[in-house]
C-alpha cells in the first residue's frame, strides 16, 4: 500500500512539473526600425540574419549608446512585436519570456499617450534569446490589452 502511495505521489509530481513554465534570460535591444518597404507581418520569432535584415533596419546615432545592439545569429535569434503604424507615442516594455516546454511566451506591455503626434511611427519591440531556448512557436501576450 505504501508504495503505490508513492507511486502515485511521484506521478503527481512529474505531472506538475511539467506543466511549470521556467523564465528565460532575454536581451532587450535598442536603435532598430521596422523599414518602411516592409509590406507583410512581420514574424514573431526571426531565426537568421537574412530574415533580420528584410524587417528591420538600424538606427544609429552619435554617443555611447548610439550603435544598434549587436546579434550573433550564430547563437541567438529575435523575437519582434510590431504594432500598426500610429500617431500616438507608444511604448513598449518587455515583462517575461518563459518556457512550458513546447512553446515560449513573451509578454509585453503597451503604453499609449492620449495625445496625437503631427508624425507616425511604427511602434517596435525587439528581445535577442540565446539558441538554446529556442522553440518552434512562440506566442506574444500583451499584458494590457
Amino acid at each position: 500500500m505504501m508504495k503505490k502511495l508513492f507511486t502515485l505521489a511521484l506521478i503527481a509530481m512529474l505531472f506538475a512539473a511539467c506543466g511549470q513554465k521556467k523564465d528565460i534570460p532575454f536581451e532587450q535591444t535598442h536603435n532598430y526600425f521596422v523599414r518602411n518597404d516592409v509590406t507583410e507581418p512581420v514574424p514573431a520569432k526571426i531565426g537568421s540574419h537574412d530574415q533580420f535584415e528584410r524587417y528591420f533596419g538600424m538606427a544609429a546615432f552619435m554617443g555611447k549608446k548610439g550603435q544598434p545592439t549587436p546579434i550573433d545569429f550564430n547563437t541567438q535569434f529575435a523575437i519582434a512585436v510590431v504594432l500598426p503604424e500610429t500617431n500616438h507615442s507608444t511604448e513598449l516594455h518587455a515583462e517575461s519570456l518563459t518556457d512550458d516546454g513546447s512553446k515560449l511566451t513573451f509578454t509585453y506591455c503597451i503604453d499609449v499617450a492620449d495625445k496625437e503626434n503631427t508624425w507616425t511611427r511604427v511602434p517596435i519591440l525587439l528581445i535577442f534569446v540565446d539558441r538554446q531556448y529556442e522553440r518552434d512557436s512562440v506566442e506574444l501576450k500583451p499584458l494590457n490589452q
